[in-house]
């Protein structure tokens, strides 16, 4: 009898995490994993500091502290369209892959099947098998990611419990329109589904695109999940704060697995992201131009070195086709990351393993745009001169 529960065979290793170290071992430009090398905005540090002076060490309510939710529930109120109350209906996390991590196992029974959207972030896919549901892959388009209506229908049955829906599009940059989350919107309502919706990078958007969250779209309240945090918009990935936002009733069974997952987020750092709500307009407004700029910066180097990129409209990431360099993903980011080179991440860890679309993503290699421009300037020294060795 194994030691090891066998929910693990469905376990691989995080490839964006293994990119990672792979970048450390060989002192490589890390372009794998998202984390800005900008500073938190001096507000949070201020935060920070203030929380270690008025010693806020132990134990905060389990579900978050009370004026944090308010603080929330004006920004879902106001940014996503969105009315929760923050007693009942929201719940601070340990980063938003705890509040993905509790909503989903919240609502999974045995055998449920949840929709996935393929390529997906790669955190989806064994927090399904943990809560023993099976997961069911809905490719993209494979031109532009946008979403295929009639695969939708076809993998939907009457075991489909759930769907997770991430947009802005983690790897691809994809933005889901309004009229596609209509058909989301429509195809849960008729088949009965949840929705689990990963909003993280919804302030990161381009070329004067709005964020649309699915639960301020007509009868779909009371049937999403919302999920986001201060990750990504506020260069702390390494805080772990999120939240989660749904109906009371889903809302309550979210907070049993929560209240044993974690107990609760980190005390100080909860007090810290309270002056987040400080910031203005012109913050959110200088976030879009840095990362815009950051965007437009990378896709034009790398389309002159021989990538055929698929321009992101949100998002910090792009996926470029690697087609013309006669390599497989893993072979090409295992070549660009030695040598102190450039780590990225293959694309085809973005697919269910050993499938048709598999072979899919081999042609993609995913970039982090989430630095400064100086950092991606010399990246794309490196790039070049690797290339030129090839």
């Amino acid at each position: 009898m194994s030691q090891l529960s066998s929910k693990l065979d469905f376990f691989q290793e995080s490839v964006i995490r293994e990119m990672t170290r792979k970048a450390i071992h060989h002192d490589a430009i890390n372009l794998s994993q998202g984390m800005p090398d900008y500073s938190p905005p001096e507000e949070l540090i201020t935060g920070l500091l203030k929380a270690m002076k008025e010693e806020i060490h132990q134990y905060s309510i389990t579900y978050g502290r009370y004026d944090l939710r308010k603080k929330i529930a004006d920004k879902f109120r106001n940014y996503n369209k969105i009315k929760l109350d923050p007693e009942h209906e929201i719940t601070v996390t340990c980063g938003a892959s705890e509040a993905l991590s509790s909503s989903i196992l919240a609502v999974t029974d045995p055998k449920d099947e949840i929709l996935i959207l393929e390529p997906w972030y790669e955190n989806y896919v064994p927090l399904t098998h943990l809560a023993e549901g099976k997961p069911i892959f809905v490719p993209l388009s494979s031109d532009d990611f946008s979403l295929d209506q009639e695969k939708m229908l076809e993998k939907t049955t009457e075991k489909t419990k759930a769907i997770i829906i991430n947009s802005p599009h983690n790897p691809t940059g994809k933005v889901f329109t309004k009229d596609e989350l209509k058909f989301i919107s429509d195809l849960c309502v008729d088949n009965d589904l949840i929705a689990i919706t990963d909003e993280i990078y919804e302030y990161i958007l381009f070329d004067g695109k709005k964020h649309v969250s699915l639960a301020s779209i007509s009868d779909m309240f009371d049937r999403t999940i919302t999920v986001s945090g201060f990750s990504k918009t506020y260069s702390i990935t390494g805080w772990r704060v999120g939240y989660v936002g749904a109906d009371i009733d889903i809302m309550t069974g979210i907070r049993k697995v929560h209240d044993y997952l974690t107990v609760c987020a980190p005390s100080f750092l909860q007090y810290a992201v309270l002056k987040a709500f400080d910031l203005q307009k012109e913050y959110f407004a200088e976030l879009i131009k840095r990362y815009q700029e950051n965007r437009d910066f990378l896709v034009s180097e790398l389309e002159k070195l021989g990538f055929n990129v698929i321009i992101p409209a949100g998002a910090y990431y792009l996926f470029a086709d690697i087609s013309d360099f006669k390599m497989s993903d893993k072979t090409f980011v295992n070549f660009l990351v030695e040598e102190k080179g450039v780590a990225t991440v293959p694309g085809s860890s973005f697919y269910q393993k050993d499938s048709r679309t598999s072979k899919e993503g081999e042609r993609f290699v995913r970039f982090t745009f989430s630095h400064k421009i100086e950092t991606l300037e010399k990246a794309i020294t490196r790039i070049k001169r690797k290339i030129e060795k090839m």
